[in-house]
């Protein structure tokens, strides 16, 4: 478990005196990562970094309690001072875990950021945590840029309960989906071109493989669009009914997503289907070659075997008095004949569309 130290820095410069302070986590590899806990006033949205102790005094009213990267004396401090239990904040606990709890005086959020879904499934979990006074969120370092855009949106002029910075933070969540999909549109039609101009096996293989990602992405749109029909459809003290209205929109933005991603899952069926009736037609190609050569060399062998079989039925064994002009002209009359009532029969001059229908 990573330890805290304060490190304090004066520099003097035209006889000011600055002093930063900033809290150092001492991970147990020795790598130094910055983490606090911010303090956000949902009134007039200012922002202040505060340390554990300073959580004991400090009023949630109108708050909004930013936690990134938490440790557990953090999580003990915030557990305590909200009265949220410590397993309901542990991030740790929440990967890849979709859920919505209510309590008597609260509800608990588990969601995910999706970091990255084509290349590699990166999930990334997040706690929020919303009373009808204040609002906690235990994050990830790796998504802070789409808190900050959550935080941007927040009134200027007036309080945001926190039920409406929730419906920001999860609003800017399901809307980096969007990129994600231009993502996928633009590989899918790039694979679609490959399939068509060469079928080859690392084609088809990276296209089960992007299947495999969406119905990955799928599940997680799912599970995430019943967490907000339950959030829009609460009967709660902590949900305000305008966040109600603003998470419907929230709700059909992943209705939406749900809808493209089916259609390109059908779009790439399409596009194995096309595959596998590439490699149907190779196969009947050479099928068809093949039925052309034994054709033909069914003919040579039945043209054949007639004057075969007439020379020795008129062997010189049998009829060795037989005249060689009466001898010759039977081999070739043995070997005409069928060559005109096959030719007759058509079977020498084959009808393409019959061959190959």
């Amino acid at each position: 478990m990573p330890t805290r130290k304060e490190v304090t820095l004066s520099g003097d410069s035209v006889s000011v005196v600055t002093t930063l302070t900033f809290a150092i986590l001492i991970s147990e590899n020795g790598s130094q990562v910055t983490v606090m806990i911010t303090s956000i006033d949902l009134v007039d949205n200012s922002e202040r970094k505060l340390k554990p102790e300073d959580l004991t005094s400090l009023k949630l009213t109108d708050v909004w309690l930013e936690i990134v990267q938490p440790t557990e004396e953090e999580l003990e401090v915030v557990s305590e001072k909200s009265g949220i239990p410590l397993d309901f904040l542990e991030i740790h606990k929440a990967i890849q875990n979709i859920g919505l709890r209510w309590e008597q005086d609260f509800g608990i959020i588990n969601f995910v950021v999706i970091s990255e879904i084509v290349d590699s499934k990166e999930v990334s979990p997040i706690i929020i945590a919303f009373s009808k006074s204040f609002l906690i969120t235990v994050e990830m370092r790796e998504y802070k840029r789409i808190v900050d855009l959550a935080k941007a949106r927040m009134s200027k002029t007036k309080a945001d309960p926190p039920s409406i910075a929730t419906y920001y933070l999860l609003d800017e969540i399901i809307s980096t989906n969007f990129s994600h999909l231009e993502k996928l549109e633009h590989l899918i039609s790039h694979l679609e071109e490959e399939i068509m101009e060469k079928t080859e096996a690392a084609t088809v293989k990276k296209l089960f493989r992007l299947k495999s990602r969406m119905v990955s992405f799928n599940k997680i749109l799912w599970y995430e669009r019943g967490l907000v029909f339950n959030l829009r459809k609460a009967e709660t003290t902590c949900m305000s009914a305008k966040a109600r209205s603003l998470f419907e929109t929230a709700h059909e933005y992943l209705t939406r997503q749900i809808d493209i991603v089916e259609t390109y899952r059908e779009i790439m069926t399409d596009a194995i289907n096309v595959y596998l009736s590439a490699i149907s037609n190779k196969i009947n190609s050479a099928i068809k070659a093949l039925t052309v050569i034994i054709f033909y060399l069914t003919i040579i062998t039945t043209i054949t075997s007639f004057p075969n079989t007439v020379a020795t039925f008129f062997g010189i064994s049998q009829f060795g008095n037989t005249n060689a002009t009466l001898i010759l002209v039977v081999i070739m009359l043995s070997t005409v004949l069928p060559l005109l009532w096959l030719w007759r029969k058509k079977w020498l001059r084959p009808n393409d569309q019959f061959m190959f229908k």
